[in-house]
């Protein structure tokens, strides 16, 4: 079990990654211009697909609240134009991750199922992206990389590390005084990087799309990820559009769909300690354990509600349609964006 919450917050980080890439398509903003976007997630899971090929979901017959996983992040992204038609975008993320656990962490003794807080920052984003053709159906190139560096962790990875400390214990003694002594003890918690996949990654991107005059767009993405010590790579594809209705001169809402794949590309290599899904049978090492050839569809609907060029809010949800070796996650979110 301890591995499929493992499997299923990486799945979590790259569909929001996903998420986080294709905005603003082949669109390139221009020299000091750009965008901020605030925003809250909220995603859930209570089942998932195994990962021997099968398209089947089975039910956790052990859950807690419905669940096993509640994830809300936190996120600040940003773009601006450098150049014309070269932008630079990046993304924060602060996560508090609630996963189902049914052990004690220091005894390893079977206890009632409850909730266990992981809050810090995880995953850090930065994009490079250059739109190289314009008209009506402009395209641009772009590369992403991914920074553990917020939550990365001297050594190997391990799920649950010691923390010491030390608590001031006031007694009084034979003659009445009062004397202050420190008792030492040791917690074991969660570690830091379990909030994170925990490696570099390099993405190469295509993006293109078509513009509808004043009504609508549509534009698509297809890329190939690489990531450092995991051989993890992935292939991603993704497709979106939105129809622009007036609501006033100043006033538009902007209803749109969005589909994307992930899907993982192991290359047979063992991975190296620090990554923290290195599977072991028998104390060796697991080449491609199925996260790392995890295959996801996911399906979003939204609605944004923009106001005078400037401001912007969208409202939207996201269920992961389809997949093999991956958790199947529904998203609420909520994010508010200022251009300039």
């Amino acid at each position: 079990m301890k591995t499929w919450f493992n499997i299923s917050i990486a799945c979590l980080l790259l569909g929001l990654a996903a998420g986080e890439l294709h905005a603003g398509g082949p669109w390139a903003a221009k020299k000091g211009k750009g965008r901020l976007t605030f925003g809250y997630s909220r995603k859930t899971a209570g089942q998932k697909w195994y990962g021997d090929g099968s398209s089947s979901t089975t039910p956790d017959d052990s859950l807690l609240d419905g669940k096993f996983h509640d994830f809300r992040y936190g996120y600040l992204s940003g773009e601006v134009g450098l150049f014309d038609h070269l932008e630079l975008s990046g993304t924060l993320l602060y996560l508090w991750g609630y996963e189902k656990v049914g052990s004690n962490p220091k005894t390893g003794k079977p206890i009632p199922f409850e909730w266990e807080l992981n809050s810090g920052f995880t995953d850090a984003w930065l994009n490079l992206k250059y739109q190289f053709l314009e008209g009506e159906y402009p395209m641009a190139a772009m590369v992403s990389s991914r920074f553990p560096d917020l939550y990365d962790e001297p050594g190997p990875y391990t799920r649950y590390v010691s923390r010491f400390y030390t608590t001031p214990i006031s007694t009084k003694t034979v003659d009445g005084r009062d004397s202050t002594f420190l008792h030492k003890d040791t917690a074991v918690v969660a570690s830091n990087e379990w909030r994170g996949l925990l490696k570099r990654d390099f993405g190469i991107h295509l993006l293109a799309g078509h513009s509808f005059g004043a009504e609508g767009y549509i534009e698509g993405e297809l890329g190939y990820n690489f990531r450092q010590g995991a051989f993890a790579d992935q292939l991603l594809f993704s497709i979106d559009g939105g129809y622009n209705i007036a609501v006033t001169n100043n006033l538009m809402v902007t209803p749109k769909l969005l589909f994307d794949y992930t899907g993982g590309v192991g290359n047979g290599n063992l991975p190296d300690s620090s990554d923290r899904f290195n599977f072991r049978v028998a104390n060796v090492p697991q080449a491609n354990f199925y996260f790392n050839n995890s295959k996801y569809g996911r399906l979003y609907g939204s609605a944004i509600i923009s106001y005078d060029d400037h401001y912007g809010l969208e409202l939207g949800v996201g269920k992961w349609i389809f997949g093999s070796g991956a958790a199947k996650y529904t998203e609420l979110y909520g994010q508010f964006s200022y251009s300039f």
